[in-house]
């Protein structure tokens, strides 16, 4: 790749620096877990300090598009949303216990996406996926009946029911609200009562969509998204 000499000053090199290295991983057709240069040979190509260049490294660590090994050097990064979720997160929290406002903005976003989404399910999903949201269910309604939470279970919930769109941006995506909502799930108020609903609105939508009926696993969606909403304006 072509490189020039940079100007002195170190908050002028660092954008430089992270779009060189952003550029080797584009043009070289490098996947997750790649080797990237050293620090060294980073360094010496731009004519700067290799503490500039690990100045550089740690700004695309916190992105995911790099990591470091200890001992090994850098590598691609996974790409992960984990940057998304820990500012997002901190947002949250920093609204609270004020108010729970990007909570419910995401909640909104959120809706918008799921109920769009859920009505293009009837024609594709298969019997296994639908066998596989059945036993999620029942699992959940067991630790309901002994007043336990399904968080776990309501999160691959949502994951398997969209996978069978085969996008795996959108699966990354609900698991990233997911994160963000498990950061301040304790101050959500809940009861027995609450969960058996979210168990029975759960049903509901999977007995929809086995009978091919998109418009009723869209609203049942809706229902789940304003109990949801109920209990963020109850615990303000």
């Amino acid at each position: 790749m072509t490189v020039s000499k940079f100007p002195a000053r170190s908050e002028a090199l660092q954008p430089n620096i992270q779009e060189y290295i952003k550029q080797y991983i584009i043009e070289h057709r490098l996947t997750a877990g790649s080797p990237l240069p050293g620090e060294v040979e980073i360094a010496n190509a731009l004519h700067v300090s290799r503490n500039a260049v690990r100045e550089a490294i740690k700004v695309l660590q916190t992105l995911g598009i790099v990591e470091t090994r200890h001992g090994q050097g850098t590598f691609v990064g996974d790409l992960s949303m984990q940057a998304l979720v820990a500012g997002l997160s901190f947002r949250v929290l920093f609204d609270a216990p004020q108010d729970l406002r990007t909570l419910r903005e995401l909640l909104e976003i959120r809706q918008v996406l799921e109920c769009n989404l859920i009505a293009r399910l009837p024609q594709i999903i298969t019997p296994a996926h639908l066998a596989d949201l059945r036993l999620l269910v029942a699992q959940m309604e067991a630790r309901a009946a002994h007043g336990e939470l399904f968080a776990e279970e309501d999160r691959a919930f949502h994951e398997i029911l969209y996978r069978p769109l085969g996008n795996n941006l959108i699966i990354q995506l609900l698991q990233a609200f997911w994160d963000i909502f498990h950061a301040v799930r304790e101050q959500l108020l809940s009861s027995a009562e609450d969960s058996m609903l979210t168990v029975k609105v759960h049903q509901t939508i999977v007995n929809a969509l086995a009978a091919g009926d998109g418009e009723a696993a869209s609203a049942a969606m809706v229902a789940h998204f304003e109990g949801i909403r109920a209990r963020l304006a109850n615990s303000q």
